[in-house]
């Protein structure tokens, strides 16, 4: 329960203190300034597939290029980004436990950067922001979903003690109403037996009599 707990704090806590960093990353364009972030206790098939599905939003058209595993997003529409559509590169590194997702916006001859689009890259930011906290949700809801299945599992095998319980007490009861039949039939075997023992003492008594009588003739 306390591993549980702490996984659910670091992917929260992960979400609320999440920077995002800027830098020069080598693409298949060469190097260009890209924006990234650390996505704690994920795994790369998992953000590749919640990437495609946040950029889809977007309008643009996405294809993952296989040889340098970089998901390419062309013309998409961000409005607070650029009047024109901007070219989305993305890819998904493993860091260990996380992984980094770094993103270049192409908007058109110019990688977006803090120091020469400050609007277009506070929009970037938000972007990778707003996208790590859909990923911690959708990270604590799937816990979520296992654990709920742990508890209905739990709960049935109190259940079935339960039941196991009600038969075990159902047997005992039979138990006991076969000994209680048995005490009582032992009890009339007894008064059966000393009323036999009294008519064979006076059997026996009528069998001497008739001895002795024999005897005399």
């Amino acid at each position: 329960m306390k591993q549980l707990l702490l996984l659910v704090f670091v992917l929260v806590c992960g979400t609320t203190f999440a920077q995002v960093n800027e830098g020069l990353r080598t693409m298949p364009k060469g190097k260009n300034n890209a924006v990234s972030i650390m996505l704690k206790k994920t795994n790369k098939k998992e953000v590749e597939k919640a990437w495609n599905k946040y950029i889809g939003d977007y309008k643009g058209k996405t294809k993952l290029n296989k040889k340098t595993n970089i998901t390419f997003t062309d013309n998409a529409e961000i409005k607070e980004m650029s009047d024109n559509t901007v070219d989305v590169y993305a890819q998904v590194v493993e860091q260990g436990a996380d992984t980094e997702l770094v993103v270049w916006y192409n908007l058109g001859g110019a990688y977006v950067s803090s120091s020469e689009h400050a609007q277009a890259y506070g929009k970037a930011n938000a972007m990778l922001i707003e996208f790590a906290g859909q990923v911690s949700t959708a990270a604590i809801e799937e816990l979520l979903a296992e654990e709920e299945d742990k508890l209905k599992k739990l709960e049935k095998d109190q259940e079935d003690l339960k039941k196991d319980k009600k038969g075990y007490e159902n047997e005992i009861q039979k138990c006991e109403e076969k000994i209680a039949e048995a005490k009582k039939d032992i009890s009339e075997n007894e008064s059966a037996q000393s009323a036999k023992e009294e008519e064979i003492g006076k059997q026996q008594k009528v069998v001497d009599d008739i001895k002795a009588r024999l005897k005399k003739m």
